[in-house]
């Protein structure tokens, strides 16, 4: 009886402990911010432009009560900038390295301070849900961004090009509009295809849950004879699975509107190994697609109900900060393989919101 009263006792005072600590992490994060942040990066998270020891720095420190700023940036990326300093990621000199200074519950701790109190509450989704591109899963998370995108289609006899250029801009807290266009060469033929504008919302976020859901549409214009107008709307779910990984999935439909029967539908997941908070990192992927044509056709030529594909591929960061990438992917049919022997796909990404071009190398 002694022993399960001790047993008890000491789960008591575990609980209590815990208890204590949550209760304590906001003091702790306040307490720290004071101590290392607050003369570069102001008491409220706003630098004091006036301040001699600002004026004196390369740049001005980052303004984390701006929202958009402290919503956009993921709490691992200033994570790795606390511990090993501004250079480390690309980002300020100036930064020093605080690794060997703090512990890591005190820099989890002025992190969630940072995010939560100096940020308050506010709709912006987090940069935690700002996931890797994928090839073909559409994407939930609302960006500013150039991405060019060519792929390549060997098919029995020839072969072709496509290659696009997207412009994506935030609007408001939720929203991204979209503005792409299409260039494709077969054969003796090279011309644009095809002009799409877009708009994407954002239907919910929670960035404890590690999950975003996102609705979308996109209208394709046709930019030559051949070319047919398209009415294409998505929706879009992006979950972080553990440290190691993340998933991420949509269905869209591709709606001819100039002939019913060239429609289908598109269901698509993807898989990434998130396995370094290192973003200038080799990060590896598998995704795969169903297409479900809406008319199959007749006779030898009948379609597959369901046209799979698999489509190994990789994220290569190509600057410290990560913002500045490459994805690189094939895609290999599984049925239906008179469709194409093998696609090959290259995404240059270029994240302008974290800087530009030639920063952060």
């Amino acid at each position: 009886m002694n022993i399960v009263r001790q047993l008890l006792a000491i789960c008591l005072c575990l609980q209590v402990g815990a208890v204590a600590a949550a209760a304590d992490q906001p003091a702790r994060g306040e307490a720290v911010y004071a101590t290392y942040c607050v003369s570069c990066h102001g008491v409220n998270g706003q630098p004091d432009l006036d301040s001699p020891l600002v004026q004196s720095l390369e740049i001005t420190p980052a303004n984390f009560s701006d929202i958009l700023f402290n919503s956009r940036e993921p709490a691992s990326t200033w994570k790795g900038v606390i511990t090993h300093g501004g250079p480390a990621l690309g980002f300020s000199v100036s930064m020093p390295p605080f690794g060997e200074t703090l512990t890591e519950a005190d820099i989890d701790a002025v992190l969630d301070y940072i995010k939560t109190d100096i940020g308050g509450a506010h709709d912006y989704p987090d940069g935690a849900l700002n996931l890797f591109l994928p090839v073909r899963t559409k994407k939930a998370f609302p960006e500013d961004e150039w991405v060019w995108k060519t792929r390549y289609s060997d098919v029995d006899g020839g072969h072709s090009w496509k290659n696009t250029l997207e412009y994506e801009f935030r609007i408001g807290t939720r929203a991204q509009g979209v503005l792409e266009v299409s260039h494709e060469a077969n054969g003796d033929t090279s011309r644009f295809s095809a002009f799409e504008p877009g708009f994407k919302y954002v239907l919910k976020h929670d960035r404890q849950a590690g999950f975003i859901l996102t609705g979308a549409v996109q209208l394709g214009v046709p930019l030559n004879g051949d070319a047919h107008w398209q009415l294409l709307p998505y929706l879009a779910v992006g979950k972080i699975l553990n440290d190691d990984f993340t998933f991420q999935g949509s269905a869209r439909l591709k709606l001819d509107l100039d002939d019913s029967d060239m429609s289908s539908a598109e269901l698509a997941g993807i898989v990434h190994w998130t396995h370094t908070p290192w973003p200038r990192s080799v990060f590896p992927a598998l995704e795969i697609v169903a297409e479900v044509p809406f008319e199959r056709g007749i006779g030898p030529a009948r379609k597959e109900a369901v046209q799979w594909s698999a489509l190994p591929q990789a994220r290569i960061g190509l600057n410290k900060r990560g913002n500045i990438a490459l994805n690189v992917g094939a895609e290999l049919p599984l049925n239906d393989t008179q469709r194409y022997d093998w696609r090959g796909y290259v995404y240059f990404i270029w994240d302008f919101a974290d800087g530009g071009l030639f920063d952060g190398w």
